[in-house]
C-alpha cells in the first residue's frame, strides 16, 4: 500500500527482488485503512453491520422491556462504533454522517420516538454520544492517559504531548497548556496529535486536573453533551 502520491513514493516496491501486490485497502486488527487515510471503506464496513439491526429492531421494540432495549444497544451497536473510533472518527464529516444518521434511526426505533424527536434527547436517555462527540471522547481520554497514566501506554507515546511550559521558558498565559505544532494542512489539523492538543486546551481547567480515568470520561462526557446540546440549540 502506497500512502500519499504515487508520483512521489513510486508504483512499484520489490522485497528481494519479489514485486509486492499493491492494494487500496487492507484489514488490520478489524480496522480496515485505505492508502488516502479516508477511513470510507471501514465506515461502510461499519454501516453494513448496523443497517441490519433496523428491521430486528423494529420487531423487538413493542416485545421488551425498556431496560433489555438500552442494553441491547449497547450490545450490538455500540461496539462497532467505539472500536476504533479514535482512527476512523478522524476524517471529514461529511462521510460519518451516513454512520451518524444510521445510528440515529437506530437509537429512535429502540426508544419509540417518530422522525422529528430531537436527537439530544436520544443521547441523553442513554447516555451517551453521537459518533463525531464519541470520537471527540476517546481522543480526549487517550490525552489523559498519556499525561497521567503515561507508564500504562506503549513507550510510544511517552513524549507524544508536550507543555509550552516545557516547549519553551517564557511564562504566559498559554504555559499550562498543551504545545501545539503548527500544521498548513487539513489532514496535519486532523492528526490525533494535533486535534488531541486543541481538545484538552479547549476543556475546563478543573476537568484536565482529574487523576482518576473513571472520573474524567464520566465528566468529560457530561461536559460534551452539554457543548453538543448547545450546539445544536
Amino acid at each position: 500500500m502506497v500512502f500519499g502520491s504515487a508520483e512521489n513514493h513510486g508504483d512499484l516496491v520489490h522485497l528481494d527482488g519479489i514485486k509486492l501486490q499493491k492494494v487500496n485497502c487492507c484489514k488490520y486488527l478489524g480496522i480496515f485503512i485505505d492508502c488516502n487515510m479516508k477511513w470510507s471503506e471501514h465506515i461502510d464496513y461499519i454501516y453494513n453491520k448496523l443497517i441490519k439491526f433496523v428491521g430486528i429492531f423494529y420487531k423487538l421494540r413493542n416485545k421488551l422491556p425498556i431496560a433489555i432495549l438500552r442494553d441491547i444497544y449497547f450490545a450490538f451497536v455500540y461496539p462497532h462504533l467505539i472500536y476504533g473510533i479514535e482512527l476512523y472518527g478522524n476524517t471529514c464529516p461529511s462521510y460519518l454522517d451516513k454512520l451518524g444518521k444510521l445510528n440515529n434511526k437506530l437509537l429512535r426505533i429502540l426508544q419509540g420516538k417518530d422522525r422529528r424527536s430531537p436527537t439530544v434527547e436520544l443521547y441523553l436517555t442513554y447516555n451517551t454520544l453521537p459518533v463525531l462527540q464519541l470520537h471527540d471522547l476517546q481522543i480526549l481520554l487517550f490525552v489523559h492517559k498519556c499525561l497521567h497514566h503515561g507508564i500504562a501506554l506503549p513507550l510510544l507515546f511517552s513524549n507524544y504531548f508536550s507543555m509550552n511550559n516545557v516547549v519553551h521558558d517564557y511564562k504566559t498565559r498559554q504555559s499550562n497548556l498543551l504545545h501545539l505544532h503548527s500544521t498548513s494542512t487539513q489532514y496535519g489539523k486532523r492528526c490525533i496529535q494535533n486535534k488531541g492538543c486543541t481538545l484538552w486546551n479547549n476543556l475546563p481547567n478543573h476537568l484536565q486536573n482529574y487523576m482518576s480515568i473513571h472520573q474524567f470520561k464520566t465528566l468529560v462526557k457530561r461536559y460534551l453533551q452539554e457543548c453538543y446540546y448547545v450546539d445544536v440549540n
